[in-house]
């Protein structure tokens, strides 16, 4: 089960958080991490779901968490977003971790986050894996002190742009559509954007 962090879910994080390897809990924090502080708790489940967004996923059989991903918006430029996912090991490279992201781009979309973020532990070989498998344009912008600096642009949702060339391509003459499809698009067009025969 997937759904949005609540604010009384810092029990499910913290016994998450202990399912987590030594090595899991390093390349996620970029520093050895043994457990997480009442403050970091707080925060991490505290979200408003505009600017700091978590999305988590439960195990449907006894509840427990089995990962998080969560974007927080760059005050500075409102439309892009640092990035982090984990998941608990004994669920890692089973696709979670990629459906949280794909979730958690869509929940940003939504948001008005279109680029994001992300700091990476230069040994993280499933982040960078999981962040090239998205489809989405993914540029290193910096890389040093054991660290990646990645920029993500993902892909938008959906067949917009595509309906947007065709439909420019029916106008212009350059494809001929069926009658009923073209008087149905045309029934779709406000009246003032039509032109006198």
């Amino acid at each position: 089960m997937i759904r949005p962090v609540h604010s009384d879910d810092a029990p499910l994080l913290e016994e998450g958080f202990s399912r987590l390897s030594a090595e899991s809990r390093r390349l996620r924090f970029l520093a050895d991490k043994p457990r997480l502080t009442p403050a970091e708790l707080h925060y991490f489940t505290r979200v408003d779901h505009h600017d700091h967004e978590a999305i988590g996923a439960l195990d449907a059989r006894d509840g427990r968490g089995l990962g998080i991903a969560r974007f927080i918006r760059d005050p500075d430029e409102p439309d892009v977003a640092e990035v982090a996912v984990a998941v608990v090991d004994d669920w890692q490279q089973r696709g979670l971790g990629a459906e949280l992201l794909h979730r958690l781009f869509v929940r940003a979309r939504e948001e008005g986050v279109r680029r994001f973020t992300a700091l990476v532990d230069e040994d993280n070989q499933a982040v960078t894996g999981l962040l090239a498998s998205t489809g989405a344009e993914v540029r290193v912008t910096e890389h040093g002190a054991g660290a990646i600096t990645f920029e993500i642009e993902p892909r938008p949702e959906g067949r917009g742009a595509e309906l947007q060339h065709l439909l420019r391509a029916v106008g212009r003459g350059q494809v001929t559509v069926p009658a009923a499809i073209r008087d149905a698009i045309a029934r779709l067009v406000p009246e003032r954007f039509h032109t006198p025969v």
